[in-house]
């Protein structure tokens, strides 16, 4: 039993609201661990998934960016995002790579802990703070337990000077939680035979254009595509399940590699998520190349 487990247990009684940002079908893999994991503890819960919201509403998803812009140059303020239940005993926000400067999950928790008094947990993360006054978020006094899924977002947490009311422990990636059994049901048998080259092309991307061109070179039939992004969450799934080796830089294209049993290579990212989560629980079962 790891550390997240071992909350889970503490907490089995409790009424918990689970807050997620939404996001990829890696995202969804978290998801996917995550309420694998409250089944298991048989914990009352209510789930709620901020893209799922503001797509059927324009304005949350107008009050959305307008609390971004406003995290972004500093301010506090913002307007109120979800309605939690009132019963709620335990704020958890699901496990990622969200709460950092290069995404915008910090003003996501700030928003919910100030209108709702409970104790907050954030399930195992990759932390990367330069302007998010951290700190502050915590100075309630409540309870707060963050979670790290690798060590050097612990060893940046522990940095930020956090408040002696906040527990700050590591613990496995929620989506490794899942076996292959899981995901039966999104798996569709087709044409292999492929080299799977999946490769980000956003903000996290350290591969120049010359290494993926290196990669492409490597491969006798290359399949190039980012598919996290495309599609349904059975082509996602299928298209790793279908091929012969896989090349990529998003950690949960590696993550479903390995619990489908295939021969995979992760590429590190523009900051220490990659690596840290190779090293502390992919070592085993992952090829890992550094790009910076």
């Amino acid at each position: 039993m790891d550390c997240f487990e071992e909350f889970l247990e503490e907490n089995r009684d409790k009424y918990i609201s689970v807050i997620t940002p939404g996001g990829n079908h890696g995202d969804t893999l978290i998801h996917m661990g995550l309420m694998k994991k409250l089944k298991e503890y048989s914990i009352e819960y209510t789930c709620l998934n901020l893209e799922e919201l503001y797509r059927d509403n324009l304005l949350l998803g107008a009050k959305y960016l307008v609390n971004i812009g406003l995290w972004r140059m500093g301010s506090d303020h913002g307007f109120k995002l979800l309605e939690l239940p009132a019963k709620t005993d335990l704020i958890l926000f699901e496990g990622g790579g969200y709460m950092s400067d290069i995404w915008y999950g910090p003003t996501l928790l700030r928003q919910v802990m100030k209108r709702n008094p409970a104790p907050v947990a954030v399930g195992p993360q990759s932390y990367l703070f330069t302007k998010t006054r951290f700190h502050q978020y915590f100075e309630d006094g409540r309870p707060v337990h963050l979670f790290c899924r690798e060590n050097y977002s612990l060893e940046h947490l522990k940095k930020k000077g956090l408040p002696s009311n906040v527990v700050s422990l590591v613990s496995p990636e929620l989506a490794l939680y899942l076996d292959d059994g899981d995901l039966r049901e999104f798996i569709k048998q087709r044409d292999g035979g492929y080299e799977l080259i999946a490769l980000r092309n956003d903000k996290e991307s350290a591969l120049g254009s010359s290494a993926q061109e290196e990669i492409i070179q490597m491969c006798e039939n290359p399949m190039i595509s980012d598919i996290s992004l495309q599609k349904t969450m059975s082509d996602f799934v299928s298209t790793v399940f279908n091929a012969e080796q896989v090349f990529t830089d998003r950690l949960h294209v590696a993550i479903l590699s390995k619990i489908l049993g295939k021969k995979v290579t992760l590429f590190g990212n523009k900051y220490h998520k990659n690596k840290g989560v190779w090293e502390y629980s992919l070592k085993d079962s992952v090829d890992y190349v550094e790009t910076l």
